[in-house]
């Protein structure tokens, strides 16, 4: 397993961004997942009557979001240790949901380090979300199996 290390991180570094196309079939299998069956989410109707342009992305599908950008950029090494955003417009039916995210300090420490991100949501022009989160990534590519002293099955991800 390879992932990113804490010395290949840079102040100010972009990590690349992370799109999910937003249907009516997305939020109904995310309300599904979440067990979240609040109709705003997919009953245009019903949102509409509420004063929202259309059916929008939930809470947790810009978490999901935000977490998916973060992990793809550090790996299955790194470990999420801090994420916090809130929601500032729709992310409605039709767009495209992006997950952003950059760099702002890096705290070195035994085995790796913290790093602290800024993170947003993109989508129809406009930040859907903005918040901050912070990742532990290792020194070595080889982080995670040298910290908890596993073999080969520690490059398997687990919560």
């Amino acid at each position: 397993m390879t992932g990113l290390r804490f010395a290949d991180v840079a102040d100010g570094a972009e990590l690349p961004p992370f799109s999910i196309p937003l249907t009516i079939q997305r939020l109904v299998m995310e309300a599904a997942a979440n067990r979240d069956f609040t109709p705003i989410h997919h009953d245009r109707e019903i949102t509409r009557a509420t004063g929202a342009p259309d059916p929008y992305a939930s809470t947790m599908l810009l978490q999901a979001v935000f977490e998916a950008t973060v992990r793809q950029w550090m790996g299955l090494g790194g470990r999420l240790r801090r994420l916090g955003f809130g929601m500032r417009s729709f992310a409605t039916v039709g767009a495209v949901l992006s997950g952003h995210g950059r760099v702002s300090a890096t705290h070195p420490g035994d085995h790796g380090g913290l790093v602290d991100l800024e993170i947003w949501a993109e989508s129809g022009g406009a930040r859907a979300a903005v918040g901050s989160a912070t990742v532990w990534l290792p020194a070595t590519k080889e982080g995670i199996d040298e910290r908890e002293g596993h073999g080969a099955e520690a490059t398997a991800w687990r919560p």
